[in-house]
């Protein structure tokens, strides 16, 4: 056979494999949501793959619903609390349609798997008929595979549900490829990890630890920067390392005087639940003694030559802190307005009865655009400006 036709033919199982997958860009005033079971639901207590997400993007507002409900699969199983029509799809697709989404991040098949390989082919015909119906409204789809459960090994039925688990996510892998979509698969990353501190007690479930894993691998898996950028200063050559975002307005040797500014959205790295890792400052050139860092004329750290030398770590973690604890409540909010108590009573057969608490619902869409606001506003672009002193 000609040589050249091989080639050939491996290039294009290259492009079909790597070229032909949709890649993750939101564009500016993109909302995306949250689909599938538990994995999703739950996430909406932490919020750090929004956090992720929305400061990887601080030119563009961006929006995120959470409409993942545990126990659901593709066919909408969960949302079945109707006794007459709309089917459960039927409410799962009028959902999509209110939440007027753009992306949906898709993480189906752990409730679908539990069924086994005979009911595989069911499972692939219903998730491509929610992506049909995804495609139809213009609803862009990311496909998010399952995560193994910390099962004890005396569970008779642990390998062969994590077995028929990667069956399913293959078969993700597959239909995502055939669609031309992106599939993020984390299923290895989980596998291999196997802490038991990454779950709740039963095993099945994310606690806080494996819920900022989960958030930083499909982050990874997006391409987004997950770290926070250093910066290296030498006042005698007045220079730096951290490329255009940073420049140096003033450095005086003899004084130790430093000013230098940021361009960014000055929020910080999130490594750990409730912990944040701002930029390294080190500062070459320094004399002999104390100097004190301020950002925007707030005391930040107060060190001597040696550590600015080998570098400190600067605490911006109030923003960090401040914009997730934004995104915590703004998901709180619109899970009470999503899925309401006592819905069968104020929307279902029943709103005879309470249907006049329906106005109230639909009231809180001022509160959920305004936070919306809020946290846009806080990861923004922004000139932040630092400033170093020597202590007398």
């Amino acid at each position: 056979m000609n040589p050249n036709f091989i080639f050939l033919f491996i290039f294009l199982c290259y492009s079909s494999s790597v070229f032909s997958q949709q890649n993750f860009n939101p564009k500016d005033g993109d909302r995306l949501i949250y689909l599938g079971n538990a994995l999703m639901e739950n996430e909406q207590q932490y919020g750090f793959l929004e956090y992720l997400i929305t400061s990887n993007h601080p030119e563009k507002h961006l929006s995120f619903r959470n409409l993942g409900w545990s126990g659901d699969t593709v066919f909408g199983d969960a949302r079945s609390y109707y006794t007459n029509p709309p089917s459960a799809f039927d409410l799962l697709i009028d959902q999509i349609k209110s939440s007027q989404a753009d992306w949906a991040f898709l993480a189906y098949g752990a409730i679908e798997a539990q069924k086994g390989q005979e009911k595989l082919g069911d499972f692939e015909k219903g998730l491509n008929r929610l992506l049909d119906s995804l495609e139809a409204i213009n609803t862009k789809a990311v496909l998010v595979s399952s995560i193994p459960h910390f099962l004890h090994k005396e569970a008779k039925s642990a390998d062969e549900y994590a077995s028929d688990l990667k069956s399913y996510n293959q078969s993700m892998a597959r239909i995502a490829r055939e669609r031309e979509l992106l599939f993020l698969d984390i299923f290895e990353t989980f596998e291999s990890a196997k802490q038991a501190d990454l779950w709740e007690p039963n095993g099945i479930h994310l606690n806080q630890k494996g819920y900022l894993m989960l958030a930083r691998t499909l982050g990874e898996k997006m391409g987004l920067n997950l770290q926070s950028s250093d910066i290296l200063i030498n006042i005698p050559q007045k220079s730096l390392t951290n490329g255009n975002e940073t420049k140096v307005l003033d450095a005086d040797f003899k004084s130790g005087k430093l000013e230098f500014t940021i361009n960014g959205n000055g929020l910080p790295e999130l490594i750990f639940p409730e912990h944040f890792k701002g930029p390294k400052i080190s500062i070459q050139g320094l004399k002999k003694g104390y100097y004190q860092l301020f950002l925007d004329g707030k005391l930040l750290a107060v060190a001597d030559q040696n550590t600015w030398k080998e570098g400190l770590l600067i605490d911006l973690s109030s923003a960090g802190k401040q914009i997730l604890d934004l995104i915590r409540e703004k998901d709180q909010i619109y899970f009470q307005q999503y899925r309401p108590q006592n819905r069968t009573y104020i929307l279902g057969f029943r709103s005879y009865e309470q249907g006049r608490h329906q106005a109230g619902l639909e009231s809180l869409d001022a509160l959920i655009f305004w936070l919306d606001g809020k946290i846009n506003q806080g990861k923004n672009l922004r000139e932040l400006h630092f400033s170093l002193e020597r202590l007398p």
